[in-house]
């Protein structure tokens, strides 16, 4: 009878200690950015090499904002963030409103995975960095320079082959370990939803179900894919406009208008414009892949890209500074949460192998042309790789219910790559929102979707209708009165 009690008091203390929904682990309290209450804080050390555990070791740092609630279910939400090479735990101010409703019974965690954040960052030091001006944001060759400078400088100290989505998710494992949850469920977006398919394929019996929003499947070749998926969104835009009545009255030959500026950018050609946060005039020098990567930042965004009409008019007479504004925003957005060498440790080894004379071609046909590949095939020289196993390029089959969000307006994860992927998955849900760029969980109904999917671990309830029903944005009109061309020479181009 005594070993008996002794058991079923051993048993209530292990049912307690789930209920909490994590085994003890060496936490302490922290504060991230933008998350108004205390959160855990914690490391795990593991080998940079998994190859050899007895060597160089790193040490890849979480945070965990606890269940509000002290009856809590046991299976946490873990954050992929994306590019690759953004920290989780920056990011957490911004998505933690998404998950507020789970979060009651939920504990949510972000891991910066290795490469980014606090994990052993493998990012540009500030004189390697793009800075404040237009130029160190915008000119091609001087970015294309800095950053090998950056890329070389990184491989001398870290061993960039250990850096590739495969292996780094074998340390969100052993953050998963640590924290003692047994099973977990994913929310990714961009690059994350690649991080969270590859966790499902290495550990799919640790996984209850997937949120994947705007697919960057394992296969898709980037950067070629930047060429075609963007040349998409471009289109859809320029067909939108010449819909509109205004637009389309306003701007009626807009794509010859981007031709004519593409013909000669080949030739570069050098620009001065008020720089949109000092208004100081400065000088930059645009060629071709400048003006693609002016073209595609605005696109992400549909309320950016309903002003990109209005800027490319201003652009076709000389003025520039609209679409520089809008060009530099992306680049602005990414500075502060942007670890380079990670995000080229990535792609360099999983994507430019796979670019094949077809997916050059197909890039080539488009108005932003080869300049995103002969950017990262430059880069990608002087960073070392390792094979990528041959399996990691298809999907799990594992019985794991997914939602997959695809915004129908994305330049960079359109539909196509989330409707491939969840043919491929055995339980996913697709579901598209057409007037939505790059990211759909926190727009209109996207929050109560990506919770009740997590709740409920299945699409059962889900009222997908709602996504479908979120207009597309007005297309910018420059205030009455105003001259087509804009308010004066403020970013004139030198002739």
């Amino acid at each position: 009878m005594a070993d008996a009690a002794l058991r079923r008091l051993a048993v209530a203390a292990a049912l307690l200690v789930a209920a909490a929904g994590a085994a003890a682990a060496p936490t302490e309290a922290c504060r991230l950015k933008g998350v108004d209450r205390e959160v855990q804080c914690g490391k795990v050390v593991v080998p940079e090499n998994p190859d050899l555990p007895a060597g160089t070791t790193i040490e890849v740092h979480y945070a965990v904002v606890p269940a509000i609630a002290r009856t809590r279910t046991l299976e946490p939400v873990f954050v992929f963030a994306g590019g690759p090479g953004q920290g989780a735990r920056k990011v957490a101010g911004q998505v933690m409103p998404l998950f507020a409703r789970l979060n009651a019974r939920r504990d949510i965690v972000f891991v910066d995975q290795r490469g980014t954040g606090l994990s052993q960052p493998l990012a540009c030091e500030a004189a390697e960095q793009p800075g404040t001006s237009l130029a160190e944001m915008l000119d091609a060759q001087q970015m294309s320079a800095r950053l090998r400078q950056c890329l070389q400088r990184l491989a001398s100290t870290r061993d960039l082959r250990q850096y590739a989505t495969w292996i780094a998710m074998r340390d969100i494992d052993a953050v998963r370990a640590e924290l003692g949850y047994e099973r977990i469920n994913l929310w990714g977006a961009s690059y994350g939803t690649r991080a969270a398919l590859e966790y499902l394929r290495q550990f799919p019996k640790r996984v209850r179900s997937i949120v994947i929003d705007g697919v960057a499947p394992a296969d898709m070749g980037l950067p070629a894919s930047f060429s075609v998926d963007s040349q998409a969104a471009l289109d859809r835009m320029l067909a939108a406009c010449t819909a509109d009545a205004q637009c389309g009255s306003r701007y009626p030959d807009l794509g010859a208008a981007i031709d004519r500026m593409l013909d000669r950018a080949a030739a570069g050609f050098a620009v001065t414009a008020a720089h949109p946060l000092t208004g100081r005039p400065e000088e930059v020098q645009l060629d071709r892949s400048s003006m693609a990567s002016i073209l595609r930042g605005p696109l992400y965004l549909p309320p950016m890209a309903a002003v990109l009409p209005y800027a490319l008019a201003e652009a076709s007479d000389d003025r520039f500074a609209p679409l520089l504004t809008l060009g530099s925003s992306l680049v602005s957005f990414l500075a502060d949460n942007f670890a380079e060498g990670m995000h080229f440790a990535v792609i360099c080894a999983e994507d430019l192998p796979r670019i094949d004379a077809a997916s050059r071609a197909a890039a080539a046909s488009t108005r932003f042309g080869t300049a995103f590949i002969r950017l990262y095939a430059d880069a990608c020289a002087v960073v070392p790789k390792r094979p990528v196993p041959e399996a990691f390029y298809f999907p799990s089959n594992a019985d794991v219910p997914v939602l997959v969000l695809s915004g129908g307006a994305d330049p960079a994860t359109p539909p196509r790559h989330g409707e491939r992927v969840a043919r491929a998955l055995k339980r996913a849900t697709h579901v598209v929102a057409p007037n939505l760029g790059h990211g759909v969980s926190s727009q209109g109904c996207g929050p109560e979707l990506v919770t009740s999917f997590i709740r409920e671990a299945g699409a059962a309830k889900l009222d997908t209708a709602c996504l479908e029903r979120l207009p597309a944005p007005t297309f910018f009109a420059p205030p009455s009165g105003e001259a087509k061309g804009g308010g004066g020479k403020t970013g004139e181009a030198k002739r």
